[in-house]
């Protein structure tokens, strides 16, 4: 049960990455890091959340939110090295 929650920010967060990278138009090369980069973002987020001890939203909005911030701006971030990074080439 504790495996759960985890799993949900986890997959919330990779979704969050897969629609990034949609909106970028990368390819399947970035796919992967998008992906990875929404499941870090998503803790992330709420970690930040946690520490800075924010109630917006409540409890259960307030951490969705996070974890969608998060993850975005994580994926948003690694969309934009990759994509700078295969436009060098």
């Amino acid at each position: 049960m504790k495996l759960i929650i985890p799993l949900f920010i986890i997959l919330l967060g990779m979704l969050t990455g897969a629609l990034v990278n949609a909106f970028f138009k990368e390819k399947a090369s970035e796919f992967k890091w998008s992906l990875a980069a929404g499941g870090i973002g998503a803790f992330a987020g709420i970690l930040i959340r946690d520490s800075m001890d924010a109630s917006l939203g409540g409890n259960l909005l307030g951490t969705l939110l996070a974890a969608i911030l998060g993850a975005l701006v994580a994926a948003v971030i690694t969309n934009l090295i990759f994509g700078q990074a295969n436009n060098s080439r």
